[in-house]
């Protein structure tokens, strides 16, 4: 068995992987514990893994912490997932690789195993929202980062003196400011998703148009355009680079 594990901004996922298929799981918000903590109540329980490999954007602390745990609970390395030059058939447009965040980099990986060699949009719905460009020879053409609905409302909490800081629902037509506040990101995100790969098709040619990340469910009924929700897409990814077959 491997463990998977995506670690982000907000929030820290994992998989177990049985011959090829994804088998128990679960997920947790990073709260006022210590990342060994989180470990111990995630994965103490579970069997002893023969692998496990993580991405995570959440900086060199945590993986230390992390590679720490795994060492003491189960006397292994933890394997961590990084943006190189060239990978599993696709070639970073970074002039330095390793700076772009490994989560995008193992999505990509993710849809040219899913996709084969077609030209697709990979967004990733999360504390910011990524998209990236591929090309059918799997060169990357480049992306965006914009800032996720969460990010949104803070930014106005934050920054205006009359807008507490509430939980809303988002409509389109809100009749409350908290409900206008978590309309307005939900709306913002989506037509920011549509916008920009419009304007990359314009400019390199239809293909597949893939979604994943914490907040895709949310967003994908306020999108315009067809997508292919891919909410094990990183997962998947992980899987690809480890070489394992399903």
């Amino acid at each position: 068995m491997i463990l998977l594990a995506d670690v982000g901004n907000s929030r820290i996922k994992w998989v177990q992987c049985e011959r090829g298929e994804f088998q128990a799981r679960g997920r947790a918000a990073h709260g006022e514990e210590s990342w060994s903590e989180l470990a111990s109540g995630l994965w103490a329980d579970l069997p002893r893994p023969a692998r496990v490999l993580i991405v995570s954007v959440a900086g060199p602390k945590v993986r230390a912490e992390l590679a720490d745990w795994v060492e003491q609970a189960w006397a292994i390395e933890a394997e961590f997932a990084v943006s190189t030059a060239a990978a599993c058939g696709i070639r970073n447009s970074y002039a330095e690789p390793e700076r772009m965040g490994a989560d995008r980099w193992v999505a990509m990986i993710a849809a040219r195993a899913l996709l084969g060699p077609r030209t697709c949009y990979v967004v990733d719905c999360g504390t910011a929202v990524t998209i990236d460009a591929l090309a059918a020879d799997g060169q990357h053409l480049g992306g965006v980062i914009v800032p996720g609905m969460r990010l949104m409302r803070e930014a106005l909490y934050r920054e205006t003196r009359q807008i507490p800081p509430e939980t809303g629902e988002a409509r389109l037509f809100g009749q409350s400011t908290r409900d206008c506040v978590w309309g307005g990101s939900l709306y913002a995100v989506a037509s920011a998703i549509d916008g920009i790969i419009d304007r990359m098709i314009a400019s390199h040619g239809p293909g597949a148009r893939l979604l994943t990340g914490g907040a895709a469910g949310m967003v994908l009924p306020c999108l315009q355009d067809s997508y292919r929700l891919e909410p094990d897409l990183i997962f998947t990814g992980l899987r690809v680079i480890a070489g394992v077959r399903t």
